[in-house]
């Protein structure tokens, strides 16, 4: 796919901001993080001015890669500087980035660069760097730089790793491709090691997280009339586990690469009255973004997942989202 000259536009306007604004999806994965990173390490190098943003704190597994230090999620960033760029990483629309509200309370209406690879993407950005055969946001900004003739230092190599290592599964799923292994193997040569980042990605579960992940494998359900498996995740059981949202995450991939069914659907409670939902699958003829775009959510084929307002049901089947009712106005 040859979107060289929206990498050359997004590369000017960057490289030509007053000052730009760097914005990861909230409950930020290596992903969102890696690329963002690696953007601002870019900004950095280029002595661009440059801040921050999640709408959540970055969890600590991943304070390996250097910047994460860096991100803060106060959103008096959007109106106490003046940007003239704004860039999203890993995020198909601007109400998911948790931005769509603030932009509009922003002192100047910035020029927005979309750095994604899902394919339910809004294409939201004045320039949308997209790119749907990636294997995750990561790759897109390695592409990015490497489109521009820029060196991938050591610190951005590692973000990067740990992106395309996130999305693929430690190169596990569909999304493993030849462009991501080259992508990797490149990184590999700036100093990036696997092991390494697959250390902080994978063998970072205390013991009361296993057995969480243990109640939660107890009741995973089966419907053999559409091939969904499913299972819960309640937020009682978090609390009382003691154990940290960020060790409960990557449960969906674990059983993706395990389970014999033709999709999968991870449930999981979140704070004020939310559920997230995770779909996963390795079966060719299913696409799981259509399947997220029914309750508002969006990913790509293999990979997408939902948050709505509800609670979760147990069914003879499976689990579902009972919405929230909507309520009338007086």
């Amino acid at each position: 796919m040859d979107i060289s000259f929206i990498h050359r536009s997004a590369h000017d306007a960057i490289t030509h901001a007053k000052r730009v604004l760097i914005v990861s999806h909230p409950s930020p994965d290596g992903d969102t993080l890696g690329a963002a990173c690696a953007m601002l390490a870019f900004c950095r190098a280029h002595g661009i001015p440059a801040d921050a943003w999640c709408k959540d704190e970055v969890p600590p597994q991943y304070a390996f890669m250097a910047r994460t230090e860096e991100f803060g999620c106060d959103p008096a960033v959007f109106t106490r500087e003046a940007h003239d760029v704004l860039c999203v990483f890993d995020a198909g629309d601007l109400r998911y980035a948790g931005i769509d509200a603030l932009i509009p309370l922003m002192p100047e209406r910035p020029r927005i660069i979309n750095f994604d690879h899902h394919s339910t993407n809004e294409k939201f950005g004045d320039i949308n760097v997209l790119d749907v055969t990636a294997s995750s946001t990561a790759e897109v900004v390695y592409d990015f730089l490497g489109e521009n003739d820029e060196e991938v230092s050591y610190e951005a190599s590692v973000c990067l790793l740990t992106g395309i290592l996130t999305d693929t599964g430690i190169f596990s799923n569909a999304a493993t491709t030849w462009t991501s292994l080259g992508a990797a193997s490149a990184l590999l040569r700036r100093g990036a090691k696997i092991e390494e980042v697959a250390k902080h990605l994978m063998r970072n579960k205390p013991i009361a997280a296993l057995r969480l992940w243990g109640t939660v494998l107890a009741r995973l359900k089966h419907d053999a009339a559409t091939g969904m498996a499913s299972t819960a995740l309640f937020r009682k059981e978090i609390a009382e586990s003691g154990v940290e949202d960020e060790h409960v995450e990557g449960l969906s991939n674990f059983l993706n690469m395990f389970l014999d069914v033709k999709a999968l659907l991870v449930l999981k409670e979140l704070p004020n009255g939310l559920v997230k939902g995770s779909y996963r699958t390795i079966a060719p003829d299913v696409d799981v973004a259509a399947l997220a775009l029914a309750y508002g959510g969006g990913g790509h084929k293999k990979a997408a997942g939902f948050t709505i307002a509800g609670a979760i049901t147990e069914g003879e089947r499976g689990w579902t989202v009972t919405r929230a009712p909507v309520m009338a106005a007086a």
